[in-house]
């Protein structure tokens, strides 16, 4: 008598839901070390605060078996004021035996058509695979911009008018812990937003840039916004690209980023990404 086949284990692709993330937390510490328990606990809170953006799924899509979730990739879904939606995907990571499924996730994650999918911080290892499955570079090395941008005059603030269109966005940051601020130049009011960080080498406190309408309008503002920092004790700024006529050292193929949608998120705007969500 023949023995019997023997199935192979059945895989699910499936959205998180919040009965999930406790164990997330504990499944994504054992597995990255970029990250603490609480700093995952925190960020899938500061998920859950989120304005929910419709057709998108809230924290991302897991891979599961009968012995458990074999695979996770987040997901932190946002609309700018134009309409478009940002859906940045983070912290990929499938179990050596279930590799062959890894693309499942992505291809799940990324099936609206209206979204741009972002990711800001793709390993090494994972970057043949993201052009594979449709991703492109935009982003090919960052700038350190020491000191005031050139002179002029300008003023910054703290204070967010009630008109500004980015105005949510800007107090949504600043409960996270980032420096939301506008800068009034030429009778122009532009928002921005920072985060406190230290260069790698020589270690000096720096104001990386998370959120400006364009590049062209941070060099603008540029010498307010220097003089803000170093008041702040920042020496400068760390923002995506280059930045020409500054006192600058641009290091390429620093912080990749790849997209995939009918056109790349603007430079420089990494707000609800995960570099305030969870690696604040």
């Amino acid at each position: 008598m023949l023995a019997p086949v023997s199935q192979p284990p059945r895989v699910r692709c499936r959205q998180i839901v919040p009965a999930d993330l406790g164990g997330l937390a504990d499944y994504l510490t054992e597995r990255f070390n970029n990250n603490t328990h609480d700093g995952w606990v925190t960020g899938f809170a500061r998920v859950s605060a989120l304005p929910a953006v419709e057709g998108m799924p809230r924290y991302g899509y897991v891979l599961e078996c009968d012995a458990g979730i074999v695979g996770v990739l987040l997901m932190i879904s946002s609309r700018r004021n134009d309409g478009r939606i940002i859906a940045n995907l983070s912290s990929w990571y499938v179990e050596p035996g279930w590799r062959t499924h890894s693309t499942v996730l992505t291809t799940m994650a990324t099936k609206q058509k209206n979204a741009v999918y972002l990711n800001p911080s793709p390993a090494p290892h994972t970057w043949r695979t993201l052009q594979a499955l449709g991703f492109k570079p935009f982003n090919y090395g960052r700038t350190a911009v020491l000191g005031p941008i050139g002179v002029g005059g300008g003023h910054v603030s703290e204070i967010l008018p009630g008109d500004l269109p980015e105005r949510e966005m800007l107090l949504a940051h600043s409960a996270m812990g980032c420096i939301s601020l506008v800068c009034e130049k030429d009778g122009v009011v532009s928002p921005f937003i920072f985060k406190r960080r230290r260069l790698d080498a020589p270690r000096i406190r720096m104001m990386e840039l998370l959120y400006c309408r364009s590049t062209d309008d941070f060099i603008r503002c540029g010498a307010p916004l220097g003089r803000y920092a170093m008041r702040n004790g920042a020496m400068g700024f760390i923002v995506d690209g280059k930045v020409p006529g500054t006192t600058s050292f641009y290091v390429a193929g620093k912080e990749p980023r790849y997209f995939k949608g009918a056109e790349p998120p603007h430079l420089n705007d990494l707000a609800f990404s995960e570099k305030v969500i969870f690696f604040p």
